[in-house]
């Protein structure tokens, strides 16, 4: 009981808590959950706060892509993404995602506002590759077999083995490889790849 006579949440071990749930239970797995990286943006793009988790995931970023980060600056492959992710929060009001696929990373965006004015807050986030390749998929509005077609390309499977995989003919995989390059915007398939996975050119 604290002194203002409302229960405590850091309750000692030994003390009898009956039925009531203990605050581990009520945590479940948030506890094991690693902290997410937090950062807050001007609306010039400038870094005005970041948590430490943040810095270690940004220094990786700029590591993968031969970057080099200076103090307060965020990574150009991050940078690049930003308009994108402020066009979205111009379309709607609560949040939106995008991928960082080079180093399995998924940034989350929603604006901030107070007296100081609007910010934008970004939380990065480790996912699983494929998960993270799904959702840079998403952005190019591609059907469900072209989906599934790109993510076997991503693989390094030939047409043949592509069209094995899906029970179809190679012609329609061929098909389906033309849709998709002229929605992606290119015209190999190492230039898909390139565009899914946020390679730079070469």
């Amino acid at each position: 009981m604290t002194s203002d006579g409302l229960p405590s949440v850091n309750a000692d071990p030994g003390d009898n808590l009956g039925t009531e749930p203990t605050e581990s239970a009520l945590l479940g797995h948030a506890q094991s959950r690693q902290m997410p990286g937090i950062m807050i943006l001007d609306d010039g793009d400038a870094l005005v706060l970041a948590n430490g988790r943040s810095s270690e995931m940004l220094r990786e970023v700029a590591a993968h892509a031969d970057d080099d980060l200076e103090p307060r600056h965020i990574p150009r492959v991050l940078a690049g993404l930003l308009p994108q992710l402020r066009s979205r929060l111009r379309e709607r009001h609560d949040t939106t995602t995008a991928a960082l696929l080079t180093v399995d990373l998924c940034v989350r965006a929603c604006h901030m506002s107070g007296p100081h004015g609007r910010h934008l807050l970004l939380v990065l986030e480790r996912v699983q590759r494929r998960d993270a390749v799904a959702a840079n998929i998403e952005k190019f509005a591609l059907s469900p077999r072209e989906c599934d077609v790109v993510m076997l390309v991503l693989y390094g499977y030939s047409n043949r083995r592509i069209a094995d995989q899906l029970v179809l003919t190679e012609y329609t995989i061929e098909d389906h490889l033309k849709r998709v390059f002229a929605k992606i915007g290119v015209k190999s398939r190492t230039a898909l790849a390139a565009k899914i996975l946020g390679w730079r050119d070469s």
